[in-house]
């Protein structure tokens, strides 16, 4: 019995080793309460293009953020839940081994956030190298 208990949860686990994930990640974001991106951490979101181009209402208001983001996307944050203000670009940190951490800060909190493909604003990007 025992055996056979542990067969069946090998082949499902094997099994679950070959379904294909059908939503693309696009990036994922660390909050934090206050600003600064080092007290008061929300922890790690992830987010993916099913995602994108809908405002994604954030469950605890957040005064830093930092991100990863695949290239081609653009990261706002807004201070209204339904992301009707005009909203802050965020700059990413861009990958790397010995990359500085990009912080976004703002004193007044933001509450959600949107990811739309890059040119879709016309701000610019998010890159971290980018002004």
């Amino acid at each position: 019995m025992y055996l056979a208990s542990v067969l069946a949860g090998v082949v499902a686990f094997a099994s679950a080793r070959v379904i294909h994930r059908d939503d693309p990640y696009v990036g994922d974001l660390r909050t934090f309460t206050v600003t600064g991106c080092y007290a008061e951490n929300q922890g790690v979101g992830t987010f993916t293009e099913s995602m994108v181009n809908i405002c994604q209402s954030y469950p605890l208001k957040f005064s830093s953020i930092s991100i990863h983001l695949t290239d081609g996307w653009t990261f706002r944050a807004y201070s209204t839940p339904n992301c009707k203000d005009p909203g802050t670009i965020i700059k990413r940190t861009m990958p790397g081994d010995n990359v500085p951490l990009i912080c976004n800060n703002n004193p007044r909190p933001w509450v959600a956030y949107m990811v739309v493909p890059m040119g879709s604003w016309e701000d610019g990007p998010c890159d971290g190298d980018e002004e």
